[in-house]
């Protein structure tokens, strides 16, 4: 069956490291097991994941099917202006990690926070339960659709490749993240992301570079095809040229607002490594974006244009095209491996938003940690399931229309306004959070269905008669969402009493932990504490106590037998 698909012969090495990976992940999942005694362990990683991996598993758990397939694809399509999908991933992730990594590491180990909906009550003080309520389902709908997403994708290539029936891709895929997600939590996510991102990684190196080997710079052929492909803007002037600039970097307003890219800063063992993770992680992307935009431009100069019918399969030709069966085999089966590495930290993210910020915030604030750390293997089951058999339902869906406009977008526009302004802006109130949620929500959902609106009531003449209208109605829908829930943020906070005791929480993000922890005594803490099961004594009183003391007065965090 397996010679039914573009990869012929090579369709059985395909299957078989695909196979391969598949138990190494189980065994991953196994190992990680053992490592899990608390809900901070399946969620976090007890914060005890070195750099390294860190800085692999951030990326990983981003790009996804998104660099390994989509990027290519763009690129065949429009040429050299496929580069500026980096032009806001890159910056926006470099400004995620200098300017949100440390403070979001500090203050939730602080308040021994494992989920950001926690945390947005915890520093906006909010004893109604609304900021936790609304992030919480944000965060499930959102994120359980990205789940189910990227396994169809990862079953529709395994058709594409192989001509197994999808539905045998799909079920092999979700049962595996299932599995190995239940078994070892973030300790088993975050090795796998680590595993599956650094192959994925040198691909996308040798891939140009045995291009350039057999074709040189592939600029001039471009521009014979046509001059659209050689051109920054795909040929597009005006404002349809500013508006398809707009729509790149609009991608990378999402970052902050994702939680299973926020988790990894969470994760992290020690403060001090955030640089370090930072580094590899901005390493990472940028060779990863140029060298999967390299790939769709080569694909354009070894195939031409009319060589592919789906661009989508640009990535897969291009590998069975230069390497032999064994070696194409093995790097397919990463691409297939890189959608599941996405998939799993969604599913861990959709799941702490039940069982931590739902049942244990509001259902039984009592429970064990045993107690939670088992009813996060049961849901992450159910969720797991439901994504499965959502995947099924959905194998025709557009996928990256699918990840871009809802599940990537709604969480960018939704939560990303409120965490930057929780961690930078003292005036933050949780009524400004809840407004800014919605309205997030609310426009990129509706933005995606505007051009439907638009024909609805008539004004599509009107629309496609002004550039500017044309342009601004096909924007992406996370630059007008964006905005939008900024502005309500701002403008409900401003409206509303603000929280007290602010000034001592941006005391704790603005110094180090050493600093927080030492006064003034020779016995003070030493230069790094964490407070993931690792006690000092003597243990002095310090600014990170108060703050502690002024979250434990609500009782929250007090647990019992149950």
């Amino acid at each position: 069956m397996a010679g039914n698909g573009i990869a012929g012969s090579a369709g059985v090495w395909v299957l078989g490291a695909f196979a391969t990976y598949l138990l190494v992940l189980l065994g991953i999942g196994l190992y990680s097991s053992r490592l899990m005694d608390s809900v901070d362990d399946y969620v976090i990683g007890g914060r005890s994941i070195g750099p390294v991996v860190t800085g692999f598993s951030e990326r990983a758990s981003e790009m996804s099917g998104w660099l390994t397939l989509g990027v290519p694809s763009d690129a065949f399509g429009t040429g050299v202006m496929a580069f500026y999908n980096g032009l806001g991933m890159i910056p926006a992730d470099l400004f995620a990690w200098a300017g949100l990594a440390k403070r979001l590491r500090k203050y939730t180990e602080i308040v021994k926070a494992v989920t950001l909906p926690t945390f947005f009550e915890t520093r906006l003080q909010d004893d109604t339960g609304r900021v936790k309520g609304v992030s919480a389902f944000v965060l499930m709908i959102f994120e359980g659709g990205y789940v189910g997403a990227q396994i169809v994708a990862a079953g529709t290539l395994l058709e594409v490749l192989t001509g197994v029936e999808t539905l045998v891709g799909i079920l092999a895929g979700g049962v595996i993240v299932v599995g190995y997600t239940i078994l070892g939590g973030y300790f088993a996510v975050a090795w796998s992301d680590y595993f599956q991102g650094a192959i994925i990684l040198l691909a996308f190196v040798l891939l140009p570079v045995i291009a350039y080997a057999n074709y040189g710079l592939p600029f001039d052929e471009l521009a014979a095809a046509g001059s659209s492909y050689a051109s920054v803007t795909a040929g597009m002037t005006g404002w349809a040229a500013i508006f398809g600039i707009i729509s790149y970097a609009a991608i990378g307003l999402g970052i902050p607002g994702n939680p299973h890219v926020m988790v990894r800063f969470m994760g992290i063992d020690e403060v001090k490594n955030i640089r370090l993770a930072a580094l590899i992680a901005q390493l990472f992307m940028f060779v990863a974006y140029i060298g999967a935009g390299f790939v769709g431009l080569y694909a354009l100069v070894a195939f031409g244009q009319g060589g592919i019918d789906d661009p989508n399969n640009v990535m897969p030709m291009l590998t069975l095209e230069f390497f032999p069966g064994a070696v194409a085999g093995i790097i397919l089966a990463a691409a297939l491996a890189a959608m599941m590495s996405s998939a799993d930290s969604q599913l861990l993210v959709a799941t702490s938003a039940i069982v931590e910020d739902v049942y244990h915030g509001y259902v039984n604030p009592n429970a064990s940690q045993a107690k939670l750390v088992r009813y996060s293997q049961f849901v992450t089951l159910g969720l797991g399931s439901a994504s499965i058999a959502f995947a099924y339902l959905a194998r025709n869906t557009p996928i990256y229309t699918l990840v871009l406009d809802y599940a990537w977008g709604g969480l960018g526009a939704a939560i990303g306004p409120t965490l930057i302004a929780a961690l930078w802006w003292k005036r933050t109130t949780a009524e400004g959070a809840v407004a800014s949620m919605i309205v997030g929500t609310a426009t990129m959902i509706l933005w995606t269905q505007l051009s439907t609106v638009v024909d609805a009531v008539g004004l599509s003449g009107a629309v496609e008669g002004s550039p500017f209208l044309s342009g601004l109605v096909g924007v992406y829908g996370l630059f007008p969402a964006f905005v939008l829930s900024t502005t309500t943020l701002i403008a409900v906070s401003l409206a509303t009493r603000p929280p007290e005791g602010v000034d001592d929480h941006f005391d704790v993000f603005d110094k180090p932990l050493s600093a927080i922890s030492s006064g003034d005594t020779p016995t003070g803490a030493p230069e790094y504490v964490t407070d993931g099961g690792r006690d000092v004594d003597p243990k002095a009183v310090t600014e990170t106590d108060n703050v502690r003391a002024h979250v434990a007065a609500s009782g929250y965090w007090e647990e019992g037998d149950e």
